[in-house]
């Protein structure tokens, strides 16, 4: 047997016994990858999160703004010191979080928004949470629009005089109850933050803390051709005010009723929709979109929901008419119209520190859709304060009408 031959037989000796001892060590295999599967049953963009059952979706919106205002105003030289143009960047963040259960789906959502403003959009900037909530079998409780609302501002960029048109006032905490009852018909009672509805100026009538919530109803109706609501508010108004006697006055109630109609036209076009909306209020002016006093160049006038008269309070009353109708010319152009009108009524026990008072507003804007859910739009807006009486902003006395007229650029991509 050759040195060769006797080497290798040599080290098959010696490797034959660690191969089986290695045989017999308890062998450790790689942990299983966990990939991240699609979520169908909520719509697109949901996945799993790792090792839950919970779907996640996440999403947001970068918008860039600019706006020319008339910079007119009220006091020779005043205008000089206003700023004509503005410049808006938004940030937002959106986290949609849903849970299949025996009760039905356990959502929860939160919207971040971060923006950056300057010139005529007046703060510098803010971060708010615009959104936070959650709906669990039928019950939502957290920050949303109030379910008072139906049009909203569905569209259109700009608010003029008004805070809003219709109904829109922003976000509310509430905590509320949705029953759904087939055939597409639904009814929702709400329990709702009344200090974001608080509409009271110097001339007003010197609020007091707040002692029962904004009680809020709606009746909606979901169809193939479109949708429908009908809904109503109650707002409790207390004030502070010492009245003759001594005592404070007495405690009302304001309410509002809505009704509003989302009608779809796609015998004109694909995505064609006419909005149109009424609402009526008895001292509570904020589900009008009236959030404060109103101003317009030289015209200034306030906005309270009720005012001190004798040992109570007298409530102030309005009513509000918006219809918009959208257009699409082709499948990534569409063009938009809007028309509001909103009337205050004081009284005439209240003529001597308010005056009935008239705001009209028309909005166009076309909005070009280069790519799926980019937009590029264009809008111009003209509103107009007329008081029906002498207003006093001092040191001036000034009468008539003013108007401000508004254009915006829009460049927005929600993702």
């Amino acid at each position: 047997m050759g040195f060769g031959r006797s080497f290798l037989l040599a080290s098959f000796t010696v490797m034959a016994p660690a191969a089986a001892m290695a045989a017999d060590l308890p062998s450790r295999k790689a942990a299983p990858v966990e990939y991240v599967r699609i979520c169908s049953a909520h719509g697109e963009g949901f996945f799993y999160i790792p090792g839950t059952q919970t779907c996640i979706q996440i999403g947001g919106r970068v918008r860039a703004e600019y706006r020319y205002v008339d910079p007119k105003g009220a006091f020779p030289g005043l205008g000089r010191g206003n700023d004509a143009i503005g410049f808006r960047a938004l940030g937002r963040l959106n986290i949609d979080a849903r849970t299949a259960t025996a009760y039905g789906t356990l959502r929860t959502f939160i919207r971040y928004e971060l923006t950056g403003d300057r010139g005529n959009y007046g703060a510098p900037g803010f971060s708010v949470v615009d959104k936070a909530f959650i709906q669990f079998a039928g019950i939502t409780a957290g920050r949303v629009q109030s379910f008072f609302d139906f049009y909203a501002n569905d569209w259109n960029y700009s608010t003029g005089i008004l805070g809003g048109f219709g109904s829109d006032s922003g976000n509310s905490n509430v905590l509320a109850y949705t029953a759904t009852f087939g055939g597409g018909f639904s009814a929702t009672i709400s329990l709702e933050d009344p200090t974001i509805r608080e509409v009271n100026s110097v001339v007003g009538y010197a609020r007091a803390g707040t002692r029962a919530p904004d009680v809020v109803g709606n009746l909606l109706y979901e169809g193939t051709w479109g949708t429908a609501q009908l809904s109503a508010a109650v707002h409790q108004l207390r004030s502070r005010t010492i009245v003759p006697g001594g005592s404070f006055a007495d405690t009302e109630y304001g309410f509002a009723i809505q009704a509003g109609t989302k009608i779809n036209l796609p015998m004109l076009a694909a995505g064609d929709v006419l909005w149109l909306q009424a609402a009526y209020a008895d001292g509570a002016l904020s589900y009008l979109g009236v959030t404060g006093n109103l101003a317009a160049g030289k015209v200034g006038t306030f906005a309270t929901d009720a005012l001190v008269i004798g040992n109570g309070l007298s409530t102030t009353k309005g009513w509000s008419a918006t219809a918009a109708f959208t257009h699409y010319w082709t499948p990534t152009v569409r063009s938009s119209i809007l028309g509001n009108y909103t009337y205050i009524d004081y009284s005439r026990l209240a003529a001597a520190v308010a005056v009935d008072t008239r705001v009209i507003t028309g909005v166009v804007q076309t909005v070009w859709s280069p790519v799926a859910n980019f937009d590029i739009g264009v809008e111009l807006a003209y509103s107009k304060l007329d008081p029906k009486g002498v207003q006093v902003i001092l040191p001036q006395v000034v009468k008539g009408s003013d108007d401000i007229l508004e254009a915006r650029l829009r460049f927005q991509r929600d993702f």
